[in-house]
Protein backbone atom coordinates (compact mmCIF):
# COMPACT_ATOMS: atom_id res chain seq x y z
CA UNK A 1 0.00 0.00 0.00
CA UNK A 2 1.03 3.26 -1.19
CA UNK A 3 0.70 6.25 1.59
CA UNK A 4 0.57 9.67 0.31
CA UNK A 5 0.90 12.65 2.60
CA UNK A 6 -0.74 16.38 1.70
CA UNK A 7 -2.89 18.82 2.94
CA UNK A 8 -6.39 18.30 3.81
CA UNK A 9 -9.39 19.57 2.40
CA UNK A 10 -12.83 19.94 3.68
CA UNK A 11 -13.69 16.73 1.91
CA UNK A 12 -11.65 14.89 3.93
CA UNK A 13 -13.67 15.78 7.25
CA UNK A 14 -15.42 12.11 7.51
CA UNK A 15 -12.02 9.81 7.03
CA UNK A 16 -10.31 12.19 9.96
CA UNK A 17 -13.27 11.46 11.99
CA UNK A 18 -12.95 8.04 11.38
CA UNK A 19 -9.43 8.13 12.26
CA UNK A 20 -9.70 10.23 14.84
CA UNK A 21 -12.30 7.88 16.84
CA UNK A 22 -10.74 4.71 15.29
CA UNK A 23 -7.01 5.74 16.58
CA UNK A 24 -7.80 6.65 19.76
CA UNK A 25 -9.65 3.05 20.24
CA UNK A 26 -6.25 1.54 18.90
CA UNK A 27 -3.64 3.80 20.36
CA UNK A 28 -5.38 4.03 23.65
CA UNK A 29 -7.02 0.64 24.43
CA UNK A 30 -4.29 -0.31 27.07
CA UNK A 31 -4.87 2.95 28.80
CA UNK A 32 -8.70 4.03 29.04
CA UNK A 33 -11.78 2.25 30.29
CA UNK A 34 -13.62 0.05 27.52
CA UNK A 35 -16.29 2.06 27.77
CA UNK A 36 -15.22 5.40 27.79
CA UNK A 37 -13.41 4.43 24.30
CA UNK A 38 -17.16 3.18 22.88
CA UNK A 39 -18.60 6.54 23.73
CA UNK A 40 -16.62 7.89 21.07
CA UNK A 41 -18.66 9.45 18.04
CA UNK A 42 -17.40 9.73 14.30
CA UNK A 43 -20.08 12.02 13.97
CA UNK A 44 -19.02 14.20 16.70
CA UNK A 45 -15.33 14.14 15.78
CA UNK A 46 -16.75 15.24 12.08
CA UNK A 47 -18.68 18.61 14.02
CA UNK A 48 -15.21 18.94 15.75
CA UNK A 49 -13.31 19.20 12.65
CA UNK A 50 -16.20 21.09 10.41
CA UNK A 51 -15.19 23.71 12.98
CA UNK A 52 -11.45 23.77 12.49
CA UNK A 53 -12.30 24.44 8.66
CA UNK A 54 -15.06 27.02 9.45
CA UNK A 55 -12.15 28.89 10.85
CA UNK A 56 -8.73 28.18 9.37
CA UNK A 57 -5.58 29.72 11.09
CA UNK A 58 -2.96 29.94 7.87
CA UNK A 59 -0.31 29.51 10.66
CA UNK A 60 -2.08 26.18 11.29
CA UNK A 61 -1.47 22.88 9.28
CA UNK A 62 -3.42 19.60 9.09
CA UNK A 63 -2.20 16.70 6.88
CA UNK A 64 -3.53 13.56 5.93
CA UNK A 65 -1.84 10.26 5.29
CA UNK A 66 -4.37 8.83 2.17
CA UNK A 67 -3.81 4.93 0.77
CA UNK A 68 -3.72 4.44 -2.36
CA UNK A 69 -7.23 2.98 -2.19
CA UNK A 70 -8.45 6.82 -1.03
CA UNK A 71 -8.79 5.70 2.75
CA UNK A 72 -7.67 8.40 5.27
CA UNK A 73 -5.55 6.20 7.13
CA UNK A 74 -3.80 9.52 9.70
CA UNK A 75 -3.26 12.86 10.20
CA UNK A 76 -1.58 15.25 11.85
CA UNK A 77 -2.30 19.08 12.81
CA UNK A 78 -0.57 22.09 14.58
CA UNK A 79 -0.32 25.05 15.15
CA UNK A 80 0.12 28.83 17.35
CA UNK A 81 -0.31 27.33 21.31
CA UNK A 82 -3.90 27.03 22.74
CA UNK A 83 -4.82 29.22 25.27
CA UNK A 84 -4.45 27.10 28.51
CA UNK A 85 -1.41 25.15 27.12
CA UNK A 86 1.10 27.43 28.03
CA UNK A 87 2.64 24.67 30.61
CA UNK A 88 3.60 22.76 27.34
CA UNK A 89 6.63 25.91 27.70
CA UNK A 90 6.34 26.05 23.61
CA UNK A 91 4.97 28.97 21.15
CA UNK A 92 3.24 26.15 18.94
CA UNK A 93 1.60 22.74 19.25
CA UNK A 94 0.76 19.36 18.08
CA UNK A 95 -2.76 19.48 18.47
CA UNK A 96 -3.15 15.81 17.39
CA UNK A 97 -1.36 13.37 16.03
CA UNK A 98 -3.28 9.93 14.70
CA UNK A 99 -2.51 6.59 12.68
CA UNK A 100 -4.23 3.42 12.31
CA UNK A 101 -2.66 0.34 13.69
CA UNK A 102 -2.65 -1.19 10.07
CA UNK A 103 0.22 1.63 8.90
CA UNK A 104 1.95 2.40 11.92
CA UNK A 105 5.86 1.74 11.64
CA UNK A 106 6.02 2.78 8.54
CA UNK A 107 7.66 6.26 8.49
CA UNK A 108 3.78 7.79 7.82
CA UNK A 109 3.92 9.53 11.40
CA UNK A 110 7.65 11.24 11.10
CA UNK A 111 6.54 12.22 7.21
CA UNK A 112 3.44 14.14 8.82
CA UNK A 113 5.32 15.74 12.05
CA UNK A 114 8.00 16.66 9.61
CA UNK A 115 5.13 18.51 7.22
CA UNK A 116 3.76 20.65 10.49
CA UNK A 117 7.18 20.81 11.97
CA UNK A 118 8.19 22.46 8.32
CA UNK A 119 5.45 24.63 8.08
CA UNK A 120 5.42 25.81 11.83
CA UNK A 121 8.85 26.79 11.13
CA UNK A 122 7.87 28.60 8.03
CA UNK A 123 5.52 30.95 10.14
CA UNK A 124 8.52 31.64 12.50
CA UNK A 125 7.68 29.59 15.40
CA UNK A 126 11.36 28.31 16.95
CA UNK A 127 9.49 25.61 19.65
CA UNK A 128 6.59 23.27 19.28
CA UNK A 129 4.80 21.41 22.03
CA UNK A 130 2.54 18.54 22.53
CA UNK A 131 0.70 16.04 25.39
CA UNK A 132 1.06 12.34 25.18
CA UNK A 133 -0.15 9.80 28.22
CA UNK A 134 2.91 8.79 30.35
CA UNK A 135 1.98 5.53 30.05
CA UNK A 136 2.27 5.46 26.23
CA UNK A 137 5.50 4.14 26.21
CA UNK A 138 5.52 3.77 22.27
CA UNK A 139 3.96 7.18 21.93
CA UNK A 140 6.87 8.96 23.92
CA UNK A 141 9.48 6.56 22.09
CA UNK A 142 8.53 7.94 18.97
CA UNK A 143 8.49 11.70 19.88
CA UNK A 144 12.31 11.45 21.56
CA UNK A 145 13.25 9.68 18.18
CA UNK A 146 12.28 12.90 16.28
CA UNK A 147 14.09 15.23 18.97
CA UNK A 148 11.50 15.58 21.48
CA UNK A 149 12.44 16.44 25.08
CA UNK A 150 10.22 15.14 28.06
CA UNK A 151 9.44 18.46 30.33
CA UNK A 152 6.00 18.99 32.47
CA UNK A 153 3.70 16.61 33.66
CA UNK A 154 -0.29 17.00 34.40
CA UNK A 155 -3.41 14.94 35.57
CA UNK A 156 -7.11 15.24 34.36
CA UNK A 157 -9.91 13.69 34.10
CA UNK A 158 -10.33 12.09 30.69
CA UNK A 159 -13.76 10.48 30.06
CA UNK A 160 -14.36 9.58 33.80
CA UNK A 161 -11.01 8.45 34.20
CA UNK A 162 -7.73 10.21 36.04
CA UNK A 163 -5.16 9.88 33.35
CA UNK A 164 -1.19 11.72 33.60
CA UNK A 165 0.31 13.26 30.36
CA UNK A 166 3.51 14.35 29.96
CA UNK A 167 4.97 17.48 27.50
CA UNK A 168 7.28 16.98 24.67
CA UNK A 169 8.88 20.01 23.43
CA UNK A 170 10.42 20.11 20.15
CA UNK A 171 13.37 23.00 18.75
CA UNK A 172 12.38 24.01 15.26
CA UNK A 173 14.92 25.84 13.11
CA UNK A 174 13.34 29.26 11.92
CA UNK A 175 12.72 29.46 8.29
CA UNK A 176 11.78 33.23 8.40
Amino acid sequence: MTIRIRDAVEGDIEGIARVHVQGWRESYKDFLRPEALAGLSVEERMRMWQGAFAEPDPRARLLVAQADTGEIVGFARGGPIREGAEQLGAEAEIFAIYLLDKVKRQGIGQRMMRGVFAHLSQHGFRSVGLWVLKDNLSARRFYEALGGQPGAEQSFDLRGQMVAEVAYRFELKSKR
